[in-house]
């Protein structure tokens, strides 16, 4: 954070009867003064507002105006979080900070030393910082990983820098921190506060100019930059509207402002303005705004230029990212990815994070020879708040990783581990079908030579299990055969028909080292499907056509109870009828008579009672379970069902599916979360590589399916990955094939759990 002054907004202290004992009763009568008045401190703290001390921003705040000496700042319109009044030792630390300045002047408006008005009121940031960061998708970078950043980017050699979304300035300030001195410096924000923070960090920097404005709807610079270094805020598309007295646009918005904004860059050739507009066009609406960020970005660099960007790990992967993948593949050369092994670079961010740099070149297809160096960084790296582990400095790590040409990791230094890849599409490595290469050297094979095939030509398809939206009226436990709602409705028991409630698979917790679900479920969880049944007030509403059984007494009670209720107290105006997942369960014919209503549940698909399913958030090794039951499956679990008649049998894939092919292609291509769990995604498994099976390779498999349900062992897994190796390389006489994927893939559990 740039220059702030730490400030308590406690009163000035008073004398005060000091509390003993005796005063509180007899509980405390006769207990040592001491420890009562240690308790006393506690009790006191407890009783307090969670409210902690703020560090202040006071340079700078835009919205503000600091006319003469002691005139207050007009107020903000409501941008710039809530003013207060300070004690007299904050506003003499005020006048200590700016003496001289001509801005502030504690004894104004005639009352010397003035505690009410010190001449300035300081701008705080709301109470909740951290949640407005969280809705504003702001994960400041800070100077440690900025610097990495700007050395790994040759900031110094740069003339002309932007970051279209500069935050609080970390990367500008850090890439004058690593030697550049540019002609011009530029940061563009939409959060006044932010833009606070950075005009403070970069004051008194040669030739910077910031600007207080969206990106994507701004007059931009007219020429293209040297230089393009940002961390894209990640805003999901539910997010957009007014907030905190900002608005942040639409996805369609962006959309159309970033196709405008590609147009308007005159120094762009047509293939290059081609380029960025088809991505602008491609990606889909449900991206968040990093996405339209990362291709605005792109098209504010000259060629020869470079972008330097912190991107979730996920870039590499998810669909959402396949435009940007195409963009880079066409119109840059990927010359380095560090990722952030440990998950240590943000300590709010729930995914691990890498580090991008891509130079721009001629439009057209990647030349032969290019070399991608991949990096993994962990907490070593770190020595004394610099990443640049036993190397003198973050450009020497820089210049360590450029010099990578072995296909296998290597050390560069402390805390980082480097290879290199030749001629890769990033466009490719998201694409169904596709074999990362880093799991094909784990096989011992080019990855060009391994035939593969989709899990949707097996005749499966992928999915995820039921989203309720409203977890605490939908899911009940069934206990000692009664029907108990969640806890905060305080109801033991509820008369619920037994055919309302069906079976459920709810947390990974519930199931134990078998592999099958089988009826009857010995966990308590339930469903409430109350598709056929209504409360007797809503059948009357139906009409005629209400053919639907009457729900009972007690049951239509709670759902008028519920239906008051807010989802949570933080939350009192979102009732459950009106959340977004259970608002669409009301319908209306074409004379307007209801149909359907809020508590019940749409006809369940084949996804929500699927016939294999595997936690979305994995631990360990990715676990895949055969639903026998037929039991409904939540949302936590990613799910599997087959669509043909001749589909590859259950216990095939059940077999397929805990090989350590799949398992170490999981670890190559999922998303690391920040506590080190694998988020395994529907979206992963249909991009799964898997191998071309015959007809003996799946009747051999089957057969270890069934044994893995009956007795999991280290033999089974064993033969299984020896069938999935030897269809996967049929030529092939190395015998570690199987062990060399297994150890690829246990490796990778380490790293990401540091066990």
């Amino acid at each position: 954070m740039p220059l702030v002054a730490g400030l308590s907004l406690a009163r000035p202290r008073r004398e005060r009867h000091r509390r003993r004992p005796d005063d509180h009763g007899s509980e405390h009568s006769g207990q040592d003064p001491g420890q009562f008045q240690a308790g006393e401190r506690s009790r006191r703290r407890q009783r307090r507002p969670a409210v902690a001390h703020q560090q202040v921003p006071f340079s700078g705040i835009p919205g503000t105006s600091f006319d003469d000496v002691g005139a207050r700042p007009r107020r903000c319109r409501g941008t710039c979080g809530r003013y207060t009044d300070v004690t007299r030792p904050a506003a003499q630390v005020l006048r200590t900070h700016r003496q001289g300045s001509g801005r502030w002047n504690p004894d104004h408006d005639g009352c010397p030393g003035s505690v009410r008005t010190p001449g300035v009121r300081l701008t705080i940031p709301s109470l909740d910082e951290t949640a407005r960061k969280k809705r504003l998708g702001q994960y400041f970078t800070g100077h440690r990983v900025g610097r990495l950043l700007a050395a790994l980017a040759d900031a110094e050699t740069a003339t002309t820098i932007i970051d279209p979304m500069v935050g609080s300035a970390d990367l500008l300030v850090s890439c004058l921190g690593v030697g550049a001195v540019p002609n011009k410096l530029v940061g563009l924000e939409i959060d006044p506060l932010a833009l606070a923070q950075a005009k403070a960090a970069l004051d008194g920097a040669a030739n910077a100019e910031l600007i207080l404005t969206d990106a994507f709807s701004a007059t931009l610079p007219t020429e293209q930059f040297d230089l393009v270094i940002t961390n894209p805020p990640y805003i999901r598309y539910q997010s957009t509207g007014d907030f905190d007295g900002l608005s942040i646009p639409s996805g369609e918005v962006v959309r159309t402002d970033l196709v405008r904004a590609i147009k308007a860059r005159n120094e762009l050739d047509e293939d290059a303005r081609t380029v960025l507009l088809r991505a602008a066009m491609r990606y889909p609406g449900t991206a968040d705004i990093a996405v339209p960020a990362w291709i605005l970005s792109a098209s504010l660099v000259r060629e020869g230029g470079v972008l330097a960007i912190i991107a979730p790990q996920a870039w590499l992967s998810r669909n959402y990212a396949r435009s940007v993948r195409q963009l880079l593949d066409e119109a840059f050369d990927l010359e380095v990815v560090v990722e952030d092994g440990d998950a240590s670079w943000f300590d709010d961010a729930q995914v691990r994070t890498h580090l991008v740099l891509a130079r721009r070149k001629k439009i057209g297809p990647p030349a032969a020879g290019r070399v991608t160096v991949f990096a993994r960084a962990t907490s070593e790296l770190e020595i004394d708040g610099h990443l640049h582990g036993e190397l003198d400095s973050e450009h020497e790590v820089g210049v360590a990783l450029r010099g990578i040409t072995s296909t296998n990791s290597v050390e560069v230094t402390t805390g980082l581990i480097a290879r290199a890849e030749l001629d890769l599409s990033v466009a490719a490595a998201g694409q169904d079908g596709h074999v990362p290469a880093r799991v094909a050297a784990a096989l011992r094979v080019a990855a060009d030579d391994i035939v593969t095939r989709s899990l949707e030509s097996y005749g499966w398809r992928a999915g995820q299990g039921l989203r309720t939206g409203a977890n605490d009226f939908f899911y009940i436990d069934y206990v000692e055969g009664a029907p108990r709602p969640a806890n905060r409705w305080r109801i033991k028991s509820l008369p619920l028909p037994l055919e309302c409630l069906l079976p459920a698979v709810r947390r990974q917790s519930e199931l134990g080292e078998k592999l099958t679900i089988d009826a009857p479920l010995t966990h308590t969880s339930r469903i409430v499907n109350l598709r056929g049944w209504a409360t007797a007030a809503d059948k009357r509403r139906m009409g005629a056509t209400g053919h639907v059984s009457v729900l009972p007494d007690d049951v239509a009670t709670w759902i008028a109870e519920v239906a008051s209720s807010p989802l949570s107290a933080k939350t009192p105006t979102k009732l459950f009828p009106h959340l977004a997942a259970v608002a669409p369960n009301s319908k209306m014919d074409r004379s307007g008579r209801p149909v359907a209503f809020w508590y019940q549940l749409p006809e369940l698909a084949a996804r929500h009672r699927p016939t294999l399913l595997i936690g979305r958030v994995c631990g360990a090794q990715p676990t895949t379970y055969l639903n026998t039951a037929g039991a409904v499956v939540d949302a936590n679990f990613s799910t599997l069902w087959p669509v043909n008649e001749d589909a590859l049998p259950a216990e095939a894939l059940l077999a397929l599916l805990h090989s350590s092919w799949v398992w170490a292609s999981l670890e190559a291509t999922c998303t690391v979360l920040g506590g080190g769990a694998l988020k395994v995604e529907a979206t992963d498994l249909r991009r799964l590589a898997l191998p071309d099976l015959g007809m003996d390779d799946i009747s051999r498999l089957t057969t270890l399916g069934q044994e893995l349900i009956t007795h999991r062992s280290e033999e089974v897994s064993h033969a299984i990955d020896e069938a999935v190796a030897n269809a996967m390389a049929p030529c092939s006489t190395d015998s570690r094939q199987p062990m060399g994927l297994r150890e690829f893939a246990e490796t990778a559990l380490r790293h990401r759990t540091h066990r």
